[in-house]
This record gives structure tokens, sequence and C-alpha cells, in this order.
């Protein structure tokens, strides 16, 4: 895959917060407002690997995941472990296009999957 190609799928970006992501996102990307809501990026986190999801309805043929990855860590939000709300900070951020939920789900899944395998191989190598 030339530079060019990867460039569609990877976006960079050098911001404070995360209505500048937002912003960033919406430049290249047609998202609603709402789909950009704080509380409508999902929080996931595996030990060290912390990352936001956004989800956005497509047209019929062009389901994809892209890929935001910010500069530093900005605060996205909060999630609740044991009943303590703690503040989640990201640098990594997924953008899923989806034409229906059920195709949401398993392009949520698949990519959970593809994480997963790869932090399982980052450890065998350690």
């Amino acid at each position: 895959m030339t530079k060019k190609e990867n460039e569609s799928f990877i976006q960079f970006t050098n911001t404070d917060n995360i209505e500048g992501i937002n912003q960033e996102i919406k430049k290249i990307f047609p998202l609603r407002d709402k789909e950009t809501k704080e509380e409508n990026i999902e929080k996931i986190q595996f030990d060290n690997l912390k990352f936001g999801i956004y989800f956005s309805k497509c047209e019929r043929g062009s389901e994809k995941v892209l890929i935001v990855k910010n500069k530093k860590k900005i605060r996205c939000g909060n999630y609740f472990i044991n009943g303590t709300k703690k503040a989640f900070y990201s640098d990594l951020y997924f953008l899923v296009f989806h034409q229906e939920e059920k195709d949401r789900n398993a392009i949520f899944e698949n990519l959970i999957e593809k994480i997963l395998g790869i932090i399982r191989i980052k450890d065998s190598i350690l």
C-alpha cells in the first residue's frame, strides 16, 4: 500500500482536546454532530491500550474502519470501574462506518479481535 493510499485510512492530528479531534474528523468525513458527542464515543481499555470508537451510518458498500492518531493523549470523557468514575484519556480513535446496526456489531467485533490478536503477538514476543 502506498503512502497516498494509506492516508485515506489513517489521519494524524495534533490537538489539545476532543473537540479539536471532532472538528478535524468532520472536515474529512461527513459525521453528524451527535456522532461526535463525548457520550457517544465508545471507550475501550485493554491493559495500557486505550482508544475511542466513533460509529457512523454510511451508504451501502462503504463500510470501513479508519484510524485517527493524535500526537498526545487527550481527555475524551469518563468511564466507571467498580462504581468509581475515572477520566478517560487516549491518543487513538477508530471511525467505524456501517450500514446497519448488525453490520456495526460485526465490524466492531472484527476490530476488537484484530486488536486482541496484535496484543497477543506483542505479549508472546516479550
